[in-house]
């Protein structure tokens, strides 16, 4: 009987023990905690490039019609046509007009076609001379006001007639197309700080 007792009373004892300890580690372990949700807005920058009125494809630019046929004697040069000795300059305008970021542009002329074009070709942009592939770079700041993002480019082209003689390249373009591809690219400008980072 004394036995029985012994174990009752340590099976009591380690209830009571649980007991408090849980209370205890309960107490201690509690703590207020709240959850706030919120959201972030922001309105994204408008995006809008043309060229020549146009987001995906130019109309061509025929460059027999772009010389400057007020140079040219007409019993010396057909209308419509070019040759060695020839010039002119056509616009490509490049739109921003609502965006709202600057723009970096890119005017690439290139030759398309089996043709090519003649070696002596000058293509020229604010006077500066551009090669075939060369990147021609523009940049159009942010305005918000009307047109302000409208800027022509004119680019003028010349055909030199110099001292050629018939082992010249310039032969090998008698009667035939000229195909040239022009590439306008817009990118918007990386946006830049106004003051120097410490």
């Amino acid at each position: 009987m004394k036995k029985r007792s012994y174990v009752s009373c340590l099976g009591a004892l380690a209830v009571a023990m649980t007991l408090v300890t849980t209370s205890l580690t309960g107490g201690t372990m509690a703590k207020y905690a709240t959850e706030v949700t919120g959201s972030a807005t922001a309105t994204v920058a408008a995006w809008s490039f043309k060229a020549n009125g146009q987001a995906a494809a130019m109309t061509g630019i025929d460059l027999g019609s772009t010389a400057n046929r007020a140079s040219y004697d007409e019993d010396t040069i057909k209308e419509g046509v070019i040759a060695p000795g020839t010039e002119g300059s056509f616009e490509i305008v490049v739109d921003g007009t609502g965006s709202e970021v600057g723009i970096d542009c890119s005017i690439i002329i290139s030759k398309d076609g089996a043709n090519g074009i003649p070696d002596g070709f000058i293509f020229k942009v604010d006077g500066i001379s551009y090669t075939l592939g060369e990147s021609i770079t523009k940049k159009i700041d942010y305005d918000g006001a009307a047109d302000a993002m409208k800027k022509p480019i004119t680019v003028t082209w010349e055909w030199p007639n110099g001292n050629a003689t018939a082992s010249d390249n310039d032969n090998a373009y008698n009667d035939k197309d000229l195909t040239l591809k022009i590439t306008v690219t817009g990118t918007q400008q990386t946006p830049t700080s106004t003051t120097e980072n410490p």
